[in-house]
């Protein structure tokens, strides 16, 4: 039979998906990327915020019209949306087969084999699975870059967010199951390792070894193929100097820190359920680019969190200025049911937080305008990701200071490379998102 995935949300999802597909083909299922004629489709949705949880609907009610109209036999809705509302959904949305949680995406085969004699199947249960890598993933990213997922579920307590209710508590996964798939994906012709968790930087406290996210990127840089190793979601709190040093010192990971700071106040981190304060991030940033000459800065902000003063978000485009990130995303507050946030007074109305929003993105704009002008004239490591045939620039790529799909791109005139090879590229050019450049080394 025919499958047809639909992968909403963040990378942690995709790599949930990337699994479902590589079970699906073991199984004997066959892919397709027409969803009029897929006899099963699957939507492995995101529901983390308002706007997530709207997109995942209307791509259900989408995929629930082919039932009608397309070939479409079964539909089946896993991830995020189905592990918190499945009950609400399974009312709503009857032409919905099986609901599948987060804890149990593993089991999709037997699923689609329980629906050729059952009709509805509802299989939600509190998330304690961990992924053991028995087959690669079937990987969906540009097939020199993946994922790779080291611990399920989150156990901090940050007010705002239901991760914890979704996903389940912190687990890292054994050492020897992420290496194992580390070298999956480098037979696979993998050259960058996206590492990413919840909070990457206290992997191994759980696991009764003890491990420590520094022996496994140790274990992880001696894999053969894999050249460039990227770090996602360090949180401040545990951001050690044993791991600032291990990262000036390795050839192979980027000099790439991303720090989910979402504020910068005290009186806002703290009923965010939050630590730190401007102070201690200050000291913390000064110790990082002291450490790792040269890096490059990313950090995520939440804007109108309830409460939020004018005075206060002046501060954080204060503090802003006077840090300068390289890169740096900001999201409105999202009030989401449950959450001890949503139950905060004074929330904040949406149209001022559209224009604070406005406000501070105009400033990063400007900054990242100037850091990347301040980089013309140097050479850059850069990693092709596609050749077009129209245009003066020909070949896309990205330099080790941008992660794909939320960093910039660097555009370099036409030359015999291909997606996957990692050239050297002298920039001559800025923008305020990507570069300009000329390949001068393969």
């Amino acid at each position: 039979m025919k499958c047809f995935l639909v992968s909403l949300g963040c990378p942690k999802n995709l790599v949930d998906s990337e699994i479902m597909l590589a079970l699906l083909v073991k199984e004997g299922y066959n892919l397709t990327y027409s969803e009029e004629e897929a006899e099963i489709i699957i939507v492995n949705t995101c529901g983390f915020i308002e706007s997530a949880k709207a997109e995942s609907i209307e791509t259900i009610l989408e995929m629930a019209m082919l039932k009608k109209t397309g070939s479409c036999r079964a539909l089946v809705v896993t991830g995020c949306l189905s592990q918190r509302y499945s009950k609400d959904l399974k009312a709503e949305i009857p032409e919905v087969d099986a609901f599948i949680g987060t804890g149990e995406f593993h089991r999709i085969t037997e699923v689609l084999e329980k629906l050729k004699k059952k009709k509805k199947i509802e299989l939600v249960s509190d998330p304690e699975y961990i992924w053991i890598p028995d087959i690669p993933r079937l990987i969906t990213t540009p097939f020199f870059y993946a994922y790779l997922k080291i611990a399920e579920g989150c156990s901090h307590k940050c007010s705002f967010c239901i991760i914890p209710e979704l996903r389940g508590k912190y687990r890292s996964r054994p050492m020897e199951d992420i290496i194992k798939e580390a070298q999956m994906l480098a037979e696979q012709g993998v050259k960058e390792i996206i590492i990413i968790a919840q909070d990457p930087t206290i992997y191994g406290r759980d696991l009764p070894t003890k491990s420590r996210l520094i022996n496994l990127l140790k274990k992880i840089e001696k894999i053969e193929g894999i050249k460039w190793i990227r770090l996602l979601y360090l949180y401040p709190d545990s951001i050690s100097n044993d791991l600032l040093t291990f990262i000036k010192e390795s050839d192979k990971i980027c000099n790439y820190i991303d720090l989910p700071l979402q504020h910068c106040e005290s009186i806002i981190l703290k009923a965010m359920g939050r630590q730190g304060n401007k102070d201690s991030f200050l000291r913390l940033i000064e110790n990082i680019r002291n450490k790792v000459p040269h890096v490059t800065l990313r950090t995520s902000l939440i804007i109108g969190f309830p409460g939020e003063t004018e005075e206060e978000f002046v501060s954080l485009l204060d503090f802003i200025e006077k840090v300068r990130f390289d890169r740096l995303g900001a999201f409105e507050y999202s009030k989401e049911e449950g959450t001890k946030a949503a139950t905060l007074k004074e929330q904040i109305k949406k149209k001022t937080k559209k224009e604070r929003l406005h406000r501070l993105m105009t400033l990063q704009q400007k900054i990242s305008l100037e850091k990347n002008k301040s980089l013309i004239g140097t050479v850059q490591e850069v990693i092709v990701e596609k050749i077009i045939t129209k245009g003066t620039y020909k070949t896309i790529g990205r330099t080790k200071r941008d992660a794909p799909d939320i960093d910039g791109s660097i555009y370099l005139q036409a030359s015999e490379v291909l997606p996957g090879d990692i050239v050297k590229a002298k920039i001559t050019k800025a923008k305020e998102y990507d570069l300009i450049g000329e390949i001068v080394s393969k």
